[in-house]
Protein backbone atom coordinates (compact mmCIF):
# COMPACT_ATOMS: atom_id res chain seq x y z
CA UNK A 1 0.00 0.00 0.00
CA UNK A 2 1.00 3.92 -0.94
CA UNK A 3 1.40 5.09 3.02
CA UNK A 4 2.12 8.34 1.58
CA UNK A 5 -0.57 9.02 -0.48
CA UNK A 6 -3.63 7.10 1.56
CA UNK A 7 -6.13 8.88 3.71
CA UNK A 8 -8.51 7.35 6.10
CA UNK A 9 -11.15 6.95 3.23
CA UNK A 10 -9.14 6.48 -0.34
CA UNK A 11 -6.23 3.81 -0.18
CA UNK A 12 -3.96 3.48 -3.21
CA UNK A 13 -1.91 0.60 -4.33
CA UNK A 14 0.68 0.88 -6.93
CA UNK A 15 0.96 -2.64 -9.27
CA UNK A 16 4.55 -2.84 -11.33
CA UNK A 17 3.85 -2.59 -14.73
CA UNK A 18 4.83 -6.06 -16.20
CA UNK A 19 3.84 -5.49 -20.28
CA UNK A 20 5.09 -2.48 -22.45
CA UNK A 21 3.69 -1.45 -25.91
CA UNK A 22 5.60 -0.45 -28.62
CA UNK A 23 5.39 3.67 -29.09
CA UNK A 24 3.01 3.90 -26.23
CA UNK A 25 2.50 7.27 -24.74
CA UNK A 26 4.21 6.94 -21.20
CA UNK A 27 1.41 9.32 -18.60
CA UNK A 28 1.12 9.48 -15.24
CA UNK A 29 -1.81 7.73 -13.78
CA UNK A 30 -3.04 11.71 -11.73
CA UNK A 31 -3.12 14.63 -12.67
CA UNK A 32 -0.13 17.05 -11.60
CA UNK A 33 0.28 14.16 -8.87
CA UNK A 34 -2.86 15.00 -7.43
CA UNK A 35 -4.52 11.62 -5.82
CA UNK A 36 -7.72 12.72 -5.96
CA UNK A 37 -7.61 13.01 -9.71
CA UNK A 38 -6.98 9.52 -11.63
CA UNK A 39 -6.70 9.39 -15.37
CA UNK A 40 -4.38 11.27 -18.03
CA UNK A 41 -5.83 12.03 -21.51
CA UNK A 42 -6.84 9.55 -23.29
CA UNK A 43 -7.72 7.15 -20.35
CA UNK A 44 -11.04 5.56 -20.83
CA UNK A 45 -13.35 4.73 -16.99
CA UNK A 46 -16.09 2.51 -17.13
CA UNK A 47 -18.33 1.04 -14.42
CA UNK A 48 -20.72 -1.90 -14.70
CA UNK A 49 -23.40 -0.85 -12.44
CA UNK A 50 -25.85 0.75 -13.57
CA UNK A 51 -27.55 4.03 -12.02
CA UNK A 52 -30.86 2.58 -12.41
CA UNK A 53 -30.37 0.87 -8.66
CA UNK A 54 -34.45 2.38 -7.83
CA UNK A 55 -35.82 0.09 -10.24
CA UNK A 56 -34.94 -3.59 -8.53
CA UNK A 57 -34.53 -6.26 -11.63
CA UNK A 58 -33.88 -3.53 -14.15
CA UNK A 59 -30.63 -2.20 -12.52
CA UNK A 60 -29.53 -5.82 -12.61
CA UNK A 61 -30.31 -6.62 -15.91
CA UNK A 62 -28.56 -3.14 -17.38
CA UNK A 63 -25.57 -4.33 -15.09
CA UNK A 64 -24.53 -7.80 -16.02
CA UNK A 65 -25.71 -7.44 -19.52
CA UNK A 66 -24.68 -3.90 -20.70
CA UNK A 67 -22.96 -1.93 -17.68
CA UNK A 68 -23.61 1.75 -16.24
CA UNK A 69 -21.28 4.35 -18.02
CA UNK A 70 -17.72 4.84 -19.75
CA UNK A 71 -15.97 8.32 -20.53
CA UNK A 72 -13.11 9.82 -21.47
CA UNK A 73 -10.12 12.07 -19.91
CA UNK A 74 -8.85 15.17 -21.62
CA UNK A 75 -5.69 16.80 -20.71
CA UNK A 76 -7.29 18.40 -18.11
CA UNK A 77 -8.27 16.24 -16.14
CA UNK A 78 -12.05 17.37 -17.36
CA UNK A 79 -14.25 14.48 -18.50
CA UNK A 80 -16.25 13.82 -22.26
CA UNK A 81 -19.44 11.63 -21.66
CA UNK A 82 -22.70 11.52 -22.90
CA UNK A 83 -25.91 10.63 -20.82
CA UNK A 84 -29.81 9.90 -21.96
CA UNK A 85 -31.46 11.65 -18.87
CA UNK A 86 -33.85 14.01 -19.76
CA UNK A 87 -34.74 17.00 -17.79
CA UNK A 88 -37.97 16.94 -15.55
CA UNK A 89 -39.63 18.87 -17.65
CA UNK A 90 -38.78 16.43 -20.98
CA UNK A 91 -40.98 13.46 -22.51
CA UNK A 92 -38.66 10.45 -23.19
CA UNK A 93 -40.70 10.27 -26.17
CA UNK A 94 -40.02 13.02 -27.44
CA UNK A 95 -36.22 13.12 -26.38
CA UNK A 96 -35.71 10.39 -28.08
CA UNK A 97 -37.08 11.17 -31.46
CA UNK A 98 -36.43 15.40 -31.49
CA UNK A 99 -33.42 15.15 -29.04
CA UNK A 100 -33.03 16.94 -25.23
CA UNK A 101 -31.57 20.16 -23.63
CA UNK A 102 -29.09 17.75 -22.20
CA UNK A 103 -28.77 14.56 -23.67
CA UNK A 104 -26.05 14.78 -26.32
CA UNK A 105 -22.12 14.63 -25.84
CA UNK A 106 -20.74 17.50 -23.23
CA UNK A 107 -16.93 18.08 -22.46
CA UNK A 108 -15.57 19.69 -19.66
CA UNK A 109 -16.92 17.94 -17.05
CA UNK A 110 -15.61 17.61 -13.40
CA UNK A 111 -13.72 14.07 -13.40
CA UNK A 112 -16.13 12.84 -10.65
CA UNK A 113 -14.93 9.28 -10.58
CA UNK A 114 -12.97 9.65 -7.05
CA UNK A 115 -14.79 12.32 -5.42
CA UNK A 116 -15.85 11.30 -2.04
CA UNK A 117 -18.42 14.62 -2.13
CA UNK A 118 -20.33 14.10 -5.23
CA UNK A 119 -23.49 12.58 -3.89
CA UNK A 120 -25.08 14.32 -1.01
CA UNK A 121 -26.19 12.41 2.27
CA UNK A 122 -29.63 11.09 1.64
CA UNK A 123 -31.64 8.16 3.48
CA UNK A 124 -34.38 8.38 1.27
CA UNK A 125 -32.13 8.10 -2.10
CA UNK A 126 -31.84 4.70 -3.70
CA UNK A 127 -28.40 6.20 -5.10
CA UNK A 128 -27.04 7.00 -1.69
CA UNK A 129 -28.31 4.09 -0.60
CA UNK A 130 -26.63 1.79 -3.47
CA UNK A 131 -22.99 3.57 -3.74
CA UNK A 132 -22.60 6.31 -0.82
CA UNK A 133 -21.36 9.69 -1.68
CA UNK A 134 -19.30 7.92 -4.17
CA UNK A 135 -20.25 7.80 -7.93
CA UNK A 136 -19.86 4.22 -8.10
CA UNK A 137 -19.04 1.17 -5.69
CA UNK A 138 -16.54 -0.31 -8.54
CA UNK A 139 -14.83 1.06 -11.55
CA UNK A 140 -12.29 0.42 -14.02
CA UNK A 141 -9.63 2.45 -15.97
CA UNK A 142 -8.48 1.68 -19.09
CA UNK A 143 -5.56 2.27 -21.38
CA UNK A 144 -5.20 1.52 -25.31
CA UNK A 145 -2.70 -0.85 -25.99
CA UNK A 146 0.49 0.91 -27.91
CA UNK A 147 -1.66 4.67 -28.03
CA UNK A 148 0.44 7.01 -29.38
CA UNK A 149 0.30 11.51 -28.79
CA UNK A 150 -1.30 11.82 -32.56
CA UNK A 151 -3.86 8.46 -31.96
CA UNK A 152 -4.85 10.42 -28.26
CA UNK A 153 -5.21 13.82 -30.59
CA UNK A 154 -7.28 12.00 -32.76
CA UNK A 155 -9.24 10.46 -30.28
CA UNK A 156 -10.05 14.24 -28.62
CA UNK A 157 -10.47 16.12 -31.40
CA UNK A 158 -13.42 13.74 -32.40
CA UNK A 159 -15.29 14.46 -29.70
CA UNK A 160 -14.58 17.78 -29.02
CA UNK A 161 -16.12 17.67 -32.45
CA UNK A 162 -19.27 15.88 -31.47
CA UNK A 163 -19.23 18.06 -28.25
CA UNK A 164 -19.47 21.08 -29.99
CA UNK A 165 -22.33 19.72 -32.59
CA UNK A 166 -23.86 18.46 -29.39
CA UNK A 167 -24.24 15.07 -30.69
CA UNK A 168 -27.04 13.81 -29.10
CA UNK A 169 -27.74 10.70 -27.49
CA UNK A 170 -28.55 7.49 -29.32
CA UNK A 171 -31.62 5.91 -27.07
CA UNK A 172 -32.14 2.96 -30.32
CA UNK A 173 -28.10 1.88 -29.61
CA UNK A 174 -27.80 0.25 -32.81
CA UNK A 175 -30.04 2.30 -35.32
CA UNK A 176 -29.78 5.73 -35.99
CA UNK A 177 -26.03 5.69 -35.66
CA UNK A 178 -24.78 7.88 -37.71
CA UNK A 179 -24.50 11.38 -35.64
CA UNK A 180 -26.08 10.04 -32.63
CA UNK A 181 -24.03 7.94 -29.50
CA UNK A 182 -24.44 6.61 -25.75
CA UNK A 183 -21.52 6.41 -24.14
CA UNK A 184 -19.52 3.15 -24.47
CA UNK A 185 -20.42 4.14 -28.49
CA UNK A 186 -18.94 7.37 -28.08
CA UNK A 187 -15.50 6.51 -26.47
CA UNK A 188 -15.33 3.33 -28.62
CA UNK A 189 -15.70 5.06 -32.03
CA UNK A 190 -13.48 7.81 -31.01
CA UNK A 191 -10.74 5.30 -31.10
CA UNK A 192 -11.89 3.46 -33.67
CA UNK A 193 -11.62 6.76 -35.91
CA UNK A 194 -7.92 6.17 -36.27
CA UNK A 195 -6.45 5.19 -39.03
CA UNK A 196 -3.45 3.99 -40.30
CA UNK A 197 -3.08 3.51 -44.38
CA UNK A 198 -6.69 4.07 -44.65
CA UNK A 199 -7.26 1.11 -42.47
CA UNK A 200 -8.85 1.11 -38.81
CA UNK A 201 -6.27 0.74 -36.19
CA UNK A 202 -8.54 -0.14 -33.07
CA UNK A 203 -11.19 -2.01 -32.79
CA UNK A 204 -12.68 -1.87 -29.09
CA UNK A 205 -15.98 -3.12 -30.17
CA UNK A 206 -15.24 -6.47 -29.95
CA UNK A 207 -19.29 -8.60 -30.89
CA UNK A 208 -19.44 -5.33 -33.70
CA UNK A 209 -23.24 -5.21 -32.20
CA UNK A 210 -24.26 -2.24 -29.20
CA UNK A 211 -21.31 -1.23 -27.07
CA UNK A 212 -21.16 -2.43 -24.29
CA UNK A 213 -18.64 -1.97 -20.79
CA UNK A 214 -17.73 -5.80 -21.18
CA UNK A 215 -16.67 -5.02 -25.47
CA UNK A 216 -14.55 -2.12 -24.05
CA UNK A 217 -12.84 -3.93 -20.78
CA UNK A 218 -12.45 -6.99 -22.96
CA UNK A 219 -11.66 -5.85 -26.42
CA UNK A 220 -7.72 -6.96 -27.45
CA UNK A 221 -6.73 -2.92 -27.80
CA UNK A 222 -7.35 -2.12 -24.00
CA UNK A 223 -5.74 -3.59 -20.82
CA UNK A 224 -6.74 -2.21 -17.04
CA UNK A 225 -4.76 0.36 -15.48
CA UNK A 226 -6.92 1.21 -12.80
CA UNK A 227 -8.88 -0.68 -10.87
CA UNK A 228 -11.29 0.77 -7.98
CA UNK A 229 -14.07 -0.86 -5.41
CA UNK A 230 -15.34 -0.12 -1.69
CA UNK A 231 -15.13 -1.62 1.10
CA UNK A 232 -16.79 -0.32 4.26
CA UNK A 233 -17.09 3.11 2.87
CA UNK A 234 -13.29 3.08 1.98
CA UNK A 235 -12.17 3.33 -1.43
CA UNK A 236 -9.13 1.65 -2.51
CA UNK A 237 -7.05 2.19 -5.63
CA UNK A 238 -5.09 -0.17 -7.73
CA UNK A 239 -3.14 1.67 -10.27
CA UNK A 240 -0.33 1.06 -12.70
CA UNK A 241 2.70 3.29 -11.78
Amino acid sequence: MDEVNSTDTIKYYKVSRETYYPNELIRSPFYNNDFTKPGAVGDIFVTQQSPLVGYPGIHEFVTFFFGGHAAVIDSNNKIYETIGIPDSDEKLLDVMINGGRNTHVVGDVFNYWLDADYRDTNETDPSYLAFGNWYRNEWIGLRVKGVTQDDIDQAMAFLEDKAEKESQYNFLFVLFTRNKYYCTDMVSRAYESIQVNGKQKYNLNRDLTAVTVNDLILSKNTYISYYVTTKNNVKHVYYIG
